[in-house]
Protein backbone atom coordinates (compact mmCIF):
# COMPACT_ATOMS: atom_id res chain seq x y z
CA UNK A 1 0.00 0.00 0.00
CA UNK A 2 1.31 3.58 -0.77
CA UNK A 3 0.79 6.08 1.67
CA UNK A 4 0.94 9.74 0.80
CA UNK A 5 0.36 12.46 3.32
CA UNK A 6 1.00 12.01 6.84
CA UNK A 7 -2.48 11.82 7.89
CA UNK A 8 -2.77 9.11 10.29
CA UNK A 9 -6.57 7.52 10.65
CA UNK A 10 -7.76 6.92 14.35
CA UNK A 11 -8.34 3.59 15.25
CA UNK A 12 -11.01 1.67 16.74
CA UNK A 13 -10.75 1.66 20.61
CA UNK A 14 -12.29 -1.47 23.12
CA UNK A 15 -12.78 2.11 25.24
CA UNK A 16 -13.95 5.46 23.75
CA UNK A 17 -12.58 8.51 24.28
CA UNK A 18 -15.16 11.04 26.37
CA UNK A 19 -15.32 13.23 23.88
CA UNK A 20 -16.35 10.62 21.44
CA UNK A 21 -19.42 9.61 23.49
CA UNK A 22 -20.47 12.94 23.61
CA UNK A 23 -20.37 13.12 19.67
CA UNK A 24 -21.90 10.02 19.66
CA UNK A 25 -24.62 11.23 22.12
CA UNK A 26 -25.11 14.11 20.19
CA UNK A 27 -25.42 12.53 16.98
CA UNK A 28 -28.00 9.94 18.84
CA UNK A 29 -30.22 12.45 20.31
CA UNK A 30 -30.35 14.57 17.24
CA UNK A 31 -31.19 11.87 14.82
CA UNK A 32 -34.19 11.20 17.24
CA UNK A 33 -35.38 14.37 17.60
CA UNK A 34 -35.70 14.67 13.80
CA UNK A 35 -37.68 11.53 13.48
CA UNK A 36 -41.33 11.19 15.49
CA UNK A 37 -41.82 7.84 13.74
CA UNK A 38 -39.43 4.75 13.38
CA UNK A 39 -39.93 3.86 9.88
CA UNK A 40 -37.95 3.92 6.63
CA UNK A 41 -41.13 3.69 4.85
CA UNK A 42 -40.18 0.43 3.20
CA UNK A 43 -42.70 -2.67 4.07
CA UNK A 44 -41.02 -5.97 4.67
CA UNK A 45 -40.59 -8.55 2.00
CA UNK A 46 -38.62 -8.93 -1.01
CA UNK A 47 -38.38 -6.86 -4.14
CA UNK A 48 -37.15 -7.42 -7.52
CA UNK A 49 -36.80 -4.64 -10.14
CA UNK A 50 -35.84 -4.97 -13.66
CA UNK A 51 -34.05 -1.90 -13.68
CA UNK A 52 -32.50 0.54 -11.42
CA UNK A 53 -34.66 3.03 -12.35
CA UNK A 54 -37.77 1.42 -11.10
CA UNK A 55 -35.54 0.40 -7.83
CA UNK A 56 -34.21 4.83 -7.76
CA UNK A 57 -38.68 5.27 -7.98
CA UNK A 58 -39.67 2.48 -5.38
CA UNK A 59 -36.99 3.74 -2.96
CA UNK A 60 -37.72 7.29 -3.66
CA UNK A 61 -41.78 6.49 -3.15
CA UNK A 62 -40.73 4.85 -0.03
CA UNK A 63 -38.96 7.93 1.72
CA UNK A 64 -41.46 10.48 0.91
CA UNK A 65 -44.22 8.10 2.64
CA UNK A 66 -41.74 7.97 5.79
CA UNK A 67 -41.17 12.07 5.87
CA UNK A 68 -44.79 13.20 5.38
CA UNK A 69 -45.91 10.00 7.49
CA UNK A 70 -43.21 11.59 10.04
CA UNK A 71 -43.96 15.38 9.63
CA UNK A 72 -48.17 14.54 9.92
CA UNK A 73 -46.86 13.13 13.50
CA UNK A 74 -44.83 15.89 14.44
CA UNK A 75 -47.96 18.24 13.82
CA UNK A 76 -50.17 15.79 15.64
CA UNK A 77 -47.51 15.95 18.84
CA UNK A 78 -47.35 19.75 18.70
CA UNK A 79 -50.96 20.62 18.25
CA UNK A 80 -51.48 18.35 21.66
Amino acid sequence: MRHIGQKTLAQPRLVPTGSNLALAQTHQRTGQALAAIWTTGVPKGIYRFATHAQLNQHSDEALAKAMSANLRQRALLRDR
